[in-house]
């Protein structure tokens, strides 16, 4: 796209609109940016837009930003926001950030989206392929301004969420990852064929020299590449185009229950990859610590299926599987006082990911911590894995009354109201060292903002806590 004279407005001045402002401007386009912020909030934002000379309001969204040609929206704003709305009944092109850098980059995209472990798979899928890869999007960095930072010949290998995945239009993925589908963001998108609806544009534009990886034990990834075979994925929100794919791109699986049709899969304590041939072993599945739990071992056969089509030799993909340390907030170790371990699995904000920490340290003594802003989920599946595998459940937040009913419908864990994330530490390393050891797991399966300003901060506090009991 050509966006010299363009207008553009930009909603939002957190870093991912900062960073499409300048972008935008370096190529000639007319920006205005719009946050519902206030002007003492955003002045150390507002400041830089002022160097690019680009024209910006706060204290909300205007109709000036409906004199534009295109909009671009931050993951933070939602397509339902009813200027957005408005907007696109009066045919205004309406795009997020990923659209953009997708255009402006040179380099062909390996995407990951799902609902847990796309950090981790987009993570190992980087380092697997070395020098070919530069890694942004989701993770933390904004895709726009990584882009030009690819390598000649190589891959951005970026994270997305399904925010970002509102507003592609275009956006065509060279190799495409769904690691699964479970509940969440339901405070966002009014129920879970939504939320599939807007992972599904992932795929939608894709070709037939493209290639698209599932989960095959994962039943709404497996209906993902069922309706993706069929021409039948989702539409999307009335005002944005259908984005039905036109052709069917190569499709690979994989599995941790045994061997696939074409993909990579998990058998003998080995992780093997096949591709129209005889299944060759991959990698031995050992010695990899920081790789804890078995939804990390599927974690490592998306990786592996999309290296593996990459020509990446098997040694390479070992190299990144025995190198990988847990990112921060999410089962990360942070110490061990007593032969108690404190791990940090702030990031698991929803019910499936916090099934899958504890199963990862259900042999032991284990404290789980969980609570905070309640997102609506049916707690009724945690409840039964908490009351079957937990000793001790310390709730802190809001939803704790939810937590806590539904463990009591399975019996099991003690359970105990913490005043403070503080409290619910000191008691879990207290209980565990009355026993000779365990985890105190943080893993709350709900957002942190009625206590905690993100959960990056929970998480710090976290670790401050456990590192500082003597």
């Amino acid at each position: 796209m050509n966006y010299k004279d363009r207008r553009i407005a930009i909603l939002g001045m957190g870093k991912s609109g900062l960073a499409l402002a300048e972008e935008l401007s370096r190529r000639g386009a007319k920006v205005f940016v719009s946050d519902a912020g206030s002007a003492e909030q955003l002045k150390e934002a507002a400041a830089r837009l002022e160097k690019l000379g680009a024209d910006y309001e706060t204290g909300g969204h205007s109709d000036r930003v409906l004199d534009n040609e295109i909009i671009v929206i931050s993951p933070g704003v939602s397509v339902r926001h009813p200027l957005i709305q408005k907007a696109l009944a009066q045919g205004i092109k309406v795009l997020g950030e990923v659209e953009i850098a997708w255009d402006l980059s040179e380099a062909p995209f390996i995407a990951v989206t799902g609902t847990n472990g796309k950090s981790t798979t987009v993570t190992l899928i980087d380092r697997m392929l070395g020098s070919k890869s530069i890694l942004a999007g989701n993770i933390g960095v904004p895709l726009v301004s990584e882009v030009g930072r690819a390598p000649a010949g190589g891959f951005v290998t970026a994270e997305i969420s399904s925010f970002q995945l509102e507003a592609v239009d275009k956006f065509r993925p060279h190799i495409a990852v769904l690691t699964n589908i479970t509940p969440d963001h339901l405070d966002r998108h009014p129920d879970l064929e939504e939320y599939f609806a807007a992972k599904a544009r992932l795929f939608a534009r894709m070709q037939s020299s493209d290639l698209a990886i599932f989960s095959a034990d994962d039943p709404e990834a497996a209906r993902m590449c069922a309706l993706l075979r069929e021409h039948k994925l989702p539409a999307w929100l009335p005002g944005f185009e259908e984005a039905h794919n036109r052709e069917i791109p190569q499709i690979m699986t994989f599995s941790v229950k045994g061997p696939v049709e074409r993909g990579a899969w998990y058998a003998d304590g080995t992780l093997w990859y096949r591709d129209g041939a005889e299944p060759v072993p991959v990698v031995k599945w050992e010695g990899f610590a920081g790789l804890p739990g078995p939804h990390n071992i599927a974690n490592a056969l998306a990786a592996a299926a999309a290296a593996k089509y990459l020509h990446v030799d098997n040694g390479a993909i070992k190299a990144a599987l025995a190198a990988h340390k847990p990112l921060h907030y999410r089962m990360e170790k942070v110490c061990t006082r007593r032969n108690v371990q404190f791990v940090n699995d702030s990031k698991a904000t929803n019910v499936s990911s916090v099934i899958a920490a504890i199963d990862a340290y259900k042999d032991g003594f284990l404290a789980l911590i969980a609570g905070g802003k309640d997102k609506g989920f049916d707690f009724d599946p945690l409840g039964r894995h908490i009351a079957a595998h937990c000793d001790l459940l310390l709730l802190i937040g809001e939803a704790g009354d939810r937590l806590e009913a539904a463990v009591k419908k399975f019996g099991g864990a003690r359970i105990y109201r913490a005043a403070s994330l503080k409290e619910a530490v000191e008691i879990g390393y207290k209980e565990a060292a009355e026993r000779g050891g365990g985890t105190v797991l943080l893993s709350p399966a709900c957002s942190s903002f009625d206590m905690f300003k993100n959960a990056e901060e929970r998480g710090r506090l976290f670790s401050e806590y456990a590192e500082g009991i003597s």
